[in-house]
């Protein structure tokens, strides 16, 4: 190892010994104090290392010794300086280019955000730029632990957090507060209402008056379980008015109606094959296109791929690349059959009914209807739905009611 390190420093050369000696001129180069390595017989030559120095005492004894030294190649640092003197800019730009990864390095380029649910990273980002920390601050002088104060206090949800910065990225570990959902009070009056229009099909009441029974048809909004009890008093004719949270589960059919249209006659887009690409850097905040032949395209469509120079996964630049490709397209028109149109609508209808109502809705009827005209197949779908509409709402009682706390 240290042979190897030594002889980079000084120099060393590849050479070929070859005459009628050989042997001799090894013995006697040995005999002198010259180091020789990597030996090896080639046919009636040698091949062998030696270092700068002893190359040219190896000229003077292969004289006398009736052999011949041939240089292969020249090796080592002497080798590399000869080769800089030659281009002296380039010295000048390797350290230009060293002070300028420094500096460059010595700025915040990212800033990652982990441990986000209920919080918007957005909302922190744009809270620490206010305080001034933002992306292209000076990485040195950070005041860690004022910026972690600071967000416990401004997000009542952040339970613990921790900023750190490795090389140009800065990462900001967090831990949400346990949701706790918003307590209700208990002892307040509350009516069972319906949440759409539709008719009741099945009741189950467990608290409160029943003021619609099944068959009945109730409208959004309209209370189907009151929370006030008329309850008889021992006096003949009197009743007394309570107010209670009323419970119930109400289930009823609604309706629904989907309308949308199906064209005949659409424009189908298909890829031609050829494409465009154009380049452009982005430095900091600023984008500067690479000059690029323009396209002469009608119909296209614009891929865009953006990446971030970064070295390794700690040291984000603040350079990135984006490369634009423009893929040529046809357009053709098309036309569909009726037959067609209608498979294609059922279709669209189920995907609209998945969407709009889930995977598994209670559908007890469905009818799709269709009307055509020359241009298009209008669509509409009627369903019939069998769900919940119950909803707690709260009862303001004509007296107030008695908290725990004031009731005797």
């Amino acid at each position: 190892m240290f042979l190897k390190i030594w002889s980079f420093f000084a120099g060393y050369v590849k050479v070929e010994i070859a005459g009628f000696s050989v042997e001799r001129f090894i013995s006697q180069a040995v005999t002198k104090g010259m180091i020789l390595w990597d030996l090896q017989r080639d046919g009636g030559k040698f091949l062998a290392t030696i270092s700068r120095k002893d190359f040219w005492k190896a000229q003077n004894l292969a004289e006398k010794t009736s052999t011949r030294v041939n240089p292969k190649s020249f090796h080592g640092f002497p080798v590399f300086l000869s080769k800089i003197k030659k281009r002296p800019l380039l010295p000048v730009g390797a350290l230009v280019f060293i002070v300028g990864m420094v500096l460059i390095t010595s700025f915040i380029w990212r800033i990652d955000i982990e441990g986000t649910n209920r919080i918007n990273a957005t909302e922190i980002l744009s809270f620490l730029e206010e305080q001034g920390f933002s992306v292209g601050n000076p990485r040195h002088g950070v005041a860690y632990r004022e910026i972690e104060v600071l967000l416990l206090l401004e997000f009542e949800d952040i339970a613990w957090v921790s900023l750190s910065i490795t090389g140009t990225r800065a990462l900001i570990r967090l831990t949400e507060t346990i949701y706790h959902p918003p307590l209700v009070r208990r002892y307040d009056a509350e009516d069972i209402v319906a949440t759409k229009d539709g008719v009741i099909v099945h009741m189950a009441t467990s608290a409160g008056t029943p003021l619609f029974r099944p068959g009945d048809v109730v409208a959004a909004g309209e209370t189907i379980v009151s929370g006030q009890l008329n309850i008889e008093t021992a006096e003949e004719g009197l009743l007394a008015t309570q107010y209670i949270q009323a419970s119930a589960e109400v289930w009823a059919r609604v309706y629904y109606t989907m309308q949308f249209n199906i064209p005949l006659t659409y424009i189908e887009k298909s890829f031609t094959g050829r494409s465009q690409r154009a380049y452009s850097i982005t430095v900091g905040s600023q984008r500067f296109d690479i000059p690029h032949a323009t396209h002469n395209f009608i119909y296209y469509e614009v891929i865009e791929n953006h990446r971030q120079t970064s070295i390794g996964q700690d040291f984000p630049l603040p350079l990135s690349t984006t490369a634009t490709t423009y893929h040529e397209l046809t357009r053709n028109l098309r036309s569909r059959s009726p037959e067609f149109a209608q498979e294609l609508a059922q279709e669209l209808a189920a995907r609209r009914i998945t969407e709009e109502m889930g995977d598994n809705p209670d559908i007890i009827d469905k009818q799709i209807n269709f009307t055509q005209n020359h241009r298009e197949l209008e669509v509409e779908v009627f369903l019939t739905v069998i769900e919940r509409i119950d909803q707690t709402q709260e009862l303001i009682p004509e007296t107030p009611l008695e908290t725990p706390e004031e009731a005797p």
